[in-house]
């Protein structure tokens, strides 16, 4: 009976031991399980914010391109209007079309699809690498602070001030080839109207601030790629 006892024991033993190793072992796996969700889920979320960000920096350069071609077009009018005592037709077409395309505004507003399913979902954390994973917020926080404080700004001058000051009936008829009789513009004086000068300068200003924000923009979020580029290698 003591040896019956002593098998029956050890045999007991013997399966507590397998199920505990059976318990730990299916533990593993699921961790395993769920840390291989995680990676996936992560490295769905980067791909995401890499395609995102990489649309942003497209935006964003098409932007500086056509902010430079204002600026090319204000420096022309400038030009024109301060080296010549009479106009000719050419030169009134000229200046008409330049001052048209002052009329355009950028403005720049991030790509938000991916960072608003992370941030409605409070996935954050999915990000491992603390250091991207705050470059990346901090980065979308600075593209809203400058949409709402320089962007709106700049809309506002343009909508209130540079393009009523500009809007000559005679400089949009020149520049839309309108053939409606309407009052000429006086060149000469174009260069002695402070309203005139001053509407270009906002305008260039403006102008040229946008470009220095969209560059610094471009640069963080080229680190951003950079790091996800590793991080997606790594994984």
């Amino acid at each position: 009976m003591k040896n019956k006892t002593g098998k029956y024991f050890k045999y007991a033993i013997g399966e507590i031991v397998l199920v505990v190793i059976g318990i730990l072992l299916a533990l593993q796996i699921n961790n395993w399980n769920e840390n291989r969700k995680i990676n996936n889920q992560e490295t769905i979320y980067l791909q995401d914010i890499k395609n995102d960000i990489t649309f942003d920096i497209e935006t964003l350069n098409a932007r500086v391109v056509n902010n430079n071609l204002m600026l090319h077009n204000i420096d022309t009018i400038l030009t024109l209007i301060s080296s010549k005592k009479i106009f000719t037709e050419q030169d009134e077409v000229l200046l008409a079309n330049m001052t048209l395309k002052l009329f355009g505004e950028s403005y720049f507003i991030p790509e938000k699809g991916t960072i608003n399913q992370i941030q409605s979902s409070s996935s954050g954390s999915f990000i491992k690498n603390k250091t991207l994973r705050d470059l990346i917020f901090r980065y979308y926080s600075n593209a809203e602070r400058i949409e709402k404080n320089m962007e709106q700004s700049i809309q506002i001058y343009q909508h209130q001030i540079i393009t009523p000051t500009l809007i000559h009936p005679a400089i949009s008829k020149k520049g839309m080839n309108i053939d409606a009789e309407v009052p000429l513009l006086d060149m000469s004086l174009l260069i002695k109207n402070n309203d005139y000068l001053n509407a270009l300068t906002l305008k260039s200003v403006g102008t040229q601030n946008q470009n220095i924000q969209y560059l610094k923009i471009i640069g963080k979020a080229e680190q951003i790629l950079s790091i996800i580029n590793t991080e997606l290698t790594n994984d």
